[in-house]
């Protein structure tokens, strides 16, 4: 029996932890985190972190800069020969190593005195009166409060709505270090493409630096957010191979692999009593399907809503969603939500050149003062 039952040590369930940590140490002391790997375990992320994520982390007393990474100093956002470069200061954002951030993470939560079960796959969650039950491939654990941190795929969320909700399709796949493709001079751009909207994505292609174990490579892909479902759809894996040969390569070289990433939506649930989702559990951004940041910060949130339930003895959570959607990481999710369905809705090439060529002075507004900077 504990008191807080965390169900996944991603950085939404590691932030949920160390926040607890930093508002409510006694609380801290009686959390059990679940994770069904052993750090570090792999992770299809391309590990991106804008300066937010840096900002919610700093709070917590935590330098990532001191982590390997690999900073982007240019974000280019593009349709066909429209360009709009980004840049930041001092970059645009830091790509880690997603394996070694999670680890870094989870030792730093062990510090604060969390316990952690790894190897410990969730297979249900009960709320059950006055606890909850949660079933694993160990035994069956009992937590008067559990938090879903277990990703687009949450066991957790199954308890809280069968509610779909926005599921994206993603491919991706890594060009490893030595190849041709990764020189130095192209490792501090990313490259977002937009042209493959009227091909029957809603969506766009993507081109940025990573590390494997410390060494350059690239990570591309694809991203589909399928805002609107019945819209026709292209073949992904066939928008894959076609933009791929555009930059030179040939897709069969490399191995391809897609999850889902679940979009925020104003109208879903995130939580029920007993039970708090966080992360891409709850949904993450909607628009551009970036991830990390918003993990932090609904960490944070999560850990203010548990320790208020415990000083009150309510733990009905009915204050939750307003709590989340008045935030800061509430706002900044409904402007991305709001943008995602005028964006991806326009899909004839000539209004997509009108977004990105004319209309491109107010795209760069946008992005650089509504869509990044929110959790400084």
């Amino acid at each position: 029996m504990y008191d807080i039952i965390i169900v996944g040590s991603g950085p939404a369930g590691t932030s949920t932890a160390l926040h607890l940590a930093q508002i409510a140490p006694h609380l801290a002391e009686r959390t059990l985190v679940l994770e069904r790997g052993r750090h570090p375990r792999p992770k299809l992320c391309g590990g991106g972190l804008l300066q937010d994520g840096e900002a919610i982390l700093r709070r917590l007393g935590l330098d990532v800069t001191a982590l390997p990474h690999q900073d982007v100093l240019t974000a280019r956002f593009h349709f066909e020969d429209r360009q709009l470069p980004i840049r930041r200061a001092p970059v645009s954002f830091r790509v880690f190593e997603r394996p070694r951030l999670d680890a870094w993470l989870v030792r730093a939560m062990l510090e604060q005195g969390v316990t952690l079960h790894e190897d410990t796959p969730v297979r249900s969650v009960h709320p059950n009166g006055a606890c909850v039950e949660v079933l694993t491939d160990q035994g069956t654990y009992q937590g008067h409060v559990v938090v879903g941190a277990d990703g687009s795929n949450s066991i957790t969320r199954r308890a809280v709505t069968r509610e779909p909700g926005q599921v994206a399709r993603l491919l991706k796949f890594v060009v490893p270090p030595g190849d041709p493709v990764v020189t130095p001079a192209r490792q501090t751009e990313a490259d977002f493409d937009f042209s493959i909207i009227p091909w029957g994505s809603q969506g766009y292609a993507w081109d940025f630096p990573m590390l494997v174990d410390g060494e350059p490579a690239r990570n591309q892909g694809i991203y589909d957010t399928r805002y609107y479902p019945d819209a026709p759809h292209g073949n992904l894996p066939g928008m894959l191979r076609q933009i791929t040969e555009k930059r030179g390569l040939e897709l069969d070289d490399y191995h391809v692999k897609g999850h889902p990433i679940r979009g925020f939506s104003p109208q879903a649930p995130l939580a029920m009593p007993r039970v708090l989702l966080v992360g891409d559990a709850a949904g993450t951004d909607p628009c551009f399907g970036e991830g990390i940041p918003f993990s932090l910060a609904y960490g944070e949130l999560a850990a203010q809503e548990i320790a208020a339930a415990f000083d009150g003895d309510d733990f009905s959570f009915a204050g939750y969603q307003r709590r989340v959607l008045r935030s800061a990481l509430g706002r900044n999710l409904m402007r991305r939500y709001r943008l995602g369905r005028v964006l991806y809705r326009l899909r004839h090439p000539r209004w997509q050149r009108l977004l990105w060529g004319p209309l491109g002075p107010a795209m760069r507004w946008i992005i650089e003062h509504r869509l990044i900077d929110w959790a400084r």
